[in-house]
């Protein structure tokens, strides 16, 4: 076999459905992407807690964007892209592979847990709002504080770092083993470096993280039709049927 065979004529007919989700996967969030960043260029998240509970009062669908949904539902929208990684990768790697899905998946599973003021921000907007008591309202502004802290925390600096060494790891094998050729590996490679700084890393960490969505857009983009071209491939014994001994 040549060295620039891919893995794609490797990918059984069992895996086809999963990969195509994977695929229709990788457009979604290139279509999210331009959107998330309209949405945070024309409405900046507010900075302060009592700021976050008008605009709920004001404009709850905005207050849940400014927290971060669409960007939500993308990474829910990326389990079946990291399986279609996997897929593809786990005939020539599975070990490396299957470590590079375990740790997406833990990004993934982090985000949302970091996510938590997505709605609660909304309960405890409208709790502040019917509340009479100064010191209930005092309560409610320490339980947002809380939350806007743990939003931008740890928990979620991990999940980016995280998803960045998964990123690392699916992109070198693909060009390591030359999978759907260098180019969607190398880019993907440039994504991953650029996602090793935390989006709340300080404005150097948010400015990264913009300009990072342009990396993150073309791999996706340059993905998608390998995935599409991978579930269409066939195992040479699916082909041709299974052979059978003469009796």
């Amino acid at each position: 076999m040549s060295a620039e065979m891919t893995t794609t004529a490797l990918i059984g007919a069992q895996w086809r459905g999963l990969v195509r989700l994977g695929a229709a996967a990788a457009v979604f969030v290139v279509v999210m992407i331009p959107l998330q960043a309209a949405v945070f260029i024309l409405s900046p998240p507010p900075g302060t807690v009592e700021d976050f509970f008008a605009l709920f009062q004001e404009n709850p669908l905005l207050g849940l964007l400014d927290l971060d949904l669409l960007l939500t539902l993308d990474y829910l929208v990326l389990i079946p892209f990291y399986l279609a990684l996997y897929v593809v990768v786990r005939r020539v790697a599975p070990a490396w592979g299957l470590l590079a899905l375990v740790i997406g998946m833990f990004s993934l599973v982090l985000f949302v847990v970091s996510r938590e003021a997505t709605f609660s921000m909304w309960m405890l907007s409208d709790q502040y709002a019917a509340a009479t008591s100064p010191t209930d309202k005092a309560a409610l502004l320490a339980a947002g504080t809380t939350l806007l802290t743990l939003y931008n925390g740890g928990t979620f600096g991990t999940s980016y770092i995280l998803g960045a060494v998964s990123t690392l790891m699916f992109s070198a094998l693909m060009v390591r083993y030359r999978i759907f050729g260098r180019l969607p590996g190398g880019i993907g490679l440039l994504t991953g470096l650029t996602m090793l700084v935390p989006a709340n890393a300080g404005p150097v960490g948010l400015t990264i993280a913009l300009v990072s969505l342009i990396p993150t857009a073309a791999w996706l983009i340059l993905l998608c039709p390998h995935l599409l071209r991978a579930a269409r491939e066939t195992l040479p014994e699916e082909r041709h049927g299974p052979e059978t001994t003469p009796t």
